[in-house]
């Protein structure tokens, strides 16, 4: 009778590869470390595949291979990440941000800078970012200040062009806005007067005398019935 192959630890190991390549001991560990690590997973994976497949490794070779899995997972020798060198370069954008000096920039180039500060931001709170991200990063908010300060002159020439643009266009809304007041204000007035002159012709009409009527006389007459001269 053939004994019974139990695959749960190995399952269980191979499964844990998702866990194990979000922690800071793989991801910023050495190529060596990470390579046996793969390799025994990718091992692990075919001796379930051929599980699977009806066909079933001897017991001492599954265990052989989630011992594999156990040892390079343990091997891994990567260090948490260094953030400091770009939390430094976040803490100098965030007062820039914060700045006269970056309200006073192009429109595109500050929504540039507040798009790639936020992006720098979410790379230093994740927890699977790895060394050379994290150093890639700083490098490139530092780069970003390195260029703005080449680019000043032409940045401030071409906001003070934006400002006058801004300034062109808000004195022109202004000026219709009044025109368009005043627009009001003469149909309020017209209206105004209509209303006066129609209340000082009722006024009129309510003092004049009131015709009499006649009478019976007026009645007959009306119907058409005349009372004969004798």
């Amino acid at each position: 009778m053939n004994e019974k192959v139990v695959f749960d630890q190995l399952s269980k190991d191979v499964a844990d590869q998702v866990r194990v390549r979000q922690t800071y001991k793989y991801f910023n560990g050495t190529d060596r470390s990470k390579g046996l690590y793969d390799e025994a997973i990718r091992i692990g994976e075919d001796v379930l595949q051929e599980h699977k497949e009806g066909y079933n490794e001897p017991q001492a070779m599954v265990d052989l291979v989630d011992q594999a899995i156990y040892n390079s997972r343990k091997a891994l020798n990567g260090q948490q990440t260094d953030k400091h060198s770009l939390k430094m370069q976040l803490s100098r954008a965030g007062q820039f941000l914060r700045s006269q000096e970056f309200t006073g920039l192009p429109i595109k180039t500050q929504q540039y800078w507040e798009r790639e500060i936020a992006a720098a931001h979410n790379i230093e709170v994740a927890s699977n970012t790895d060394q050379a991200l994290a150093n890639k990063t700083a490098i490139k908010v530092a780069t970003m200040f390195d260029t703005m300060e080449q680019m000043r002159p032409q940045l401030m020439k071409e906001a003070a062009q934006q400002r006058a643009v801004r300034a062109k266009k808000a004195m022109a809304a202004r000026k219709e806005a009044e025109k368009e007041r005043q627009k009001r204000e003469a149909i309020l007035a017209k209206q105004k007067a209509l209303a006066e002159k129609a209340a000082k012709e009722d006024r009129k009409e309510e003092k004049k005398p009131k015709k009499k009527s006649g009478g019976h006389r007026g009645f007959w007459s009306f119907l058409g019935f005349h009372k004969k001269k004798k």
